[in-house]
């Protein structure tokens, strides 16, 4: 599920402003809540699935499916880093088993895909990524299957990675060092925005990234980890942290 970058982005000018170039985003609780979207995108899916493949919603609910992929995630290591997949290959083996063809698997996916890009942004996410994609580039690192460009956002992202992209999900390095060798960027040249501790924060800081940590809910940072560059409650506050960042390395400087 490749994406690629949108026509109407202006060219990148970080390099006139400081030496930050790339600002790499999270999308599940970073720049969107996601619990009641994939919540609907189930339930959406469920009820083709109802029509298509009586047999096996006879069979499974909501709960009984997500236990069945957990298994799949378990037996199937190969794609385990991929959700798409694990979604695919455990509908396929559920349909089989209850007597359907396997392939409405990738028609069910595809009505699940549909309904997961069904997103609402936080309010103060888009505001502010409109200014910063004028000064940098952006990119979404995801171990979700939201599509960006099916989604509000899809005009402030340069380009966008996922596990079946990179081959690797978060906290493993390959989708932050895919990241840095598309934007054509050192480490330092990086900044992470994300608010899980382990696959966002720690696992940026681990390839040389600076890492922001996004924590709307205001909770304990895991007393065992080493601590963020900085802790933001919204992205206006990361906002204001980049202004500083960047009077601190040019007084100069108008970052806008």
């Amino acid at each position: 599920m490749a994406i690629s970058q949108p026509a109407s982005l202006p060219p990148c000018e970080s390099q006139s402003v400081s030496n930050l170039a790339l600002i790499t985003l999270d999308l599940d609780e970073t720049v969107w809540p996601s619990k009641a979207v994939l919540r609907k995108a189930e339930e959406v899916q469920f009820k083709w699935l109802q029509q298509q493949a009586p047999y096996l919603t006879a069979k499974h609910d909501l709960e009984s499916l997500q236990s069945h992929r957990r298994l799949i995630r378990k037996q199937y290591a190969e794609i385990a880093h991929d959700l798409t997949a694990v979604r695919i290959a455990s509908l396929r083996l559920l349909l089989k088993e209850s007597g359907h063809l396997p392939n409405l698997a990738e028609e069910a996916i595809a009505i699940f895909l549909e309904a997961r890009n069904w997103v609402t942004p936080y309010t103060d996410v888009p505001p502010v990524l409109e200014k910063l994609a004028r000064t940098y580039r952006l990119a979404s690192l995801t171990n979700g299957n939201a599509d960006v460009q099916y989604t509000p956002l899809k005009a402030h992202f340069h380009f966008s990675l996922t596990p079946a992209i990179a081959g690797a999900a978060k906290p493993a390095p390959e989708m932050f060092y895919r990241a840095l060798e598309q934007a054509g960027v050192e480490p330092h040249q990086a900044v992470h925005v994300g608010d899980h501790p382990e696959c966002d924060i720690i696992a940026a800081q681990q390839v040389g990234m600076r890492a922001v940590w996004i924590n709307r809910l205001e909770t304990p940072w895991p007393a065992d980890l080493p601590p963020p560059e900085a802790t933001i409650k919204n992205f206006h506050e990361f906002e204001q942290w980049l202004l500083q960042e960047t009077r601190t390395q040019k007084p100069s400087a108008n970052l806008f």
